[in-house]
């Protein structure tokens, strides 16, 4: 075969190129000086065994392996970091999975509605903010997870359905074999102080609010009380005492308006939610013509998964706006009085006040 020589060539590159020698290709062209050669020169290589291609590429390394409770190294690292940035505390980042850093996984994967394993898949990865590069395009964000208003303290002798919830995130983390029958035994209390001793809280056997956040459940805050005089609206239904208030009567033109919604489960049982969207709420403000000047979800975008929100028994939910007076085209509102209803959107309830604008 024929090769014609190209810049920075040498006799040494074109042999080892067609798997041959320097001396079988000066012998084959009666070149008297090897290190002479010119580009554009016509070479006759001589034939021979097919030239050995070169090694593929060694394949490139996952960057999402799969881990769990005992896996070591760099990728460990990286998972303790990303669960650090999304708010959950695996401990140091030592790259060590151990059974804090297996405690902040299942925390995370229930709070992202995904199957709490303990195991560190591609779906996990996915939701901590890596590219897996196993989906082509923008991967969907994943469903808003369920969230638990209100978290009772709980101890030795107490029975109930958040008894039944608590046994059931011990057991998810491998703290609690029993039965989930909501019956705050021995064995509980043994897997309460288990749980708090590995997490670095204080040894009580009693689940307070900081055993409840570490066990990655959401406290809400407890019902506040509207302030006396102020303009409210209160009805009761499937057990929840609604109170709508705003923080004013009356407003001078420019102040921002604080308008509050509470929802308190009334009952002995925990009280489910479900709305269709990320949207829990429609609050309007209507003038004395009847005409609604304002409304807060304009222009604002809800994702279109359902949501849950479960309030246990004695717990509230809160739900705080603002209004800064302005209509939905970026206009002061004038002087008068409006109407201000909030309608909740999974029990369809509406409630209303009126306040006045100077």
């Amino acid at each position: 075969m024929q090769y014609v020589v190209q810049a920075g060539d040498t006799l040494s590159s074109i042999a080892q190129r067609f798997n041959t020698t320097v001396e079988a290709i000066v012998r084959a062209n009666n070149i008297s000086n090897p290190n002479l050669i010119f580009v554009g020169q016509v070479l006759i290589i001589p034939t021979g065994p097919t030239p050995t291609p070169p090694p593929p590429p060694p394949p490139p390394t996952t960057v999402c392996p799969r881990l769990s409770l005992g896996s070591r190294g760099p990728a460990v690292t990286r998972l303790q970091v990303l669960l650090k940035n999304a708010g959950i505390d695996p401990g140091p980042a030592d790259g060590i999975f151990g059974p804090k850093t297996d405690a902040a996984v299942r925390a995370f994967q229930r709070q992202r509605g995904l199957p709490v394993t303990g195991i560190v898949d591609v779906p996990t990865w996915v939701a901590l903010g890596e590219n897996c590069g196993v989906t082509p395009g923008p991967t969907p964000p994943p469903p808003p997870p369920p969230e638990e208003c209100h978290c009772p303290v709980l101890r030795l002798g107490r029975r109930g359905p958040a008894v039944r919830l608590l046994q059931r995130l011990l057991q998810e983390r491998g703290f609690y074999s029993g039965a989930i029958d909501g019956d705050f035994g021995r064995r509980t209390e043994r897997a309460v102080r288990q749980f708090q001793r590995q997490q670095g809280l204080p040894v009580t056997g009693v689940v307070d609010e900081a055993t409840w956040r570490a066990l990655g459940v959401s406290c809400c805050p407890i019902e506040p009380r509207p302030p006396a005089g102020m303009p409210i609206d209160t009805k009761v239904v499937r057990g929840l005492r609604l109170i709508l208030f705003t923080d004013k009567r009356v407003y001078q033109r420019g102040e921002s308006i604080k308008i509050t919604l509470t929802k308190t489960n009334t009952t002995d049982d925990p009280i489910t939610l479900r709305y269709p969207t990320t949207q829990i709420i429609e609050i309007t403000a209507t003038n004395a013509q009847g005409n609604v000047v304002w409304r807060w979800s304009e222009g604002r975008q809800f994702a279109q998964a359902q949501r849950v929100i479960t309030i246990f028994e004695g717990g509230t939910q809160v739900i705080t706006e603002f209004w800064n007076q302005l209509d939905n085209n970026g206009r002061q509102v004038p002087p008068g009085t409006y109407t201000i209803t909030a309608r909740n959107l999974a029990l369809e309830v509406t409630l209303s006040v009126q306040i006045e604008i100077r």
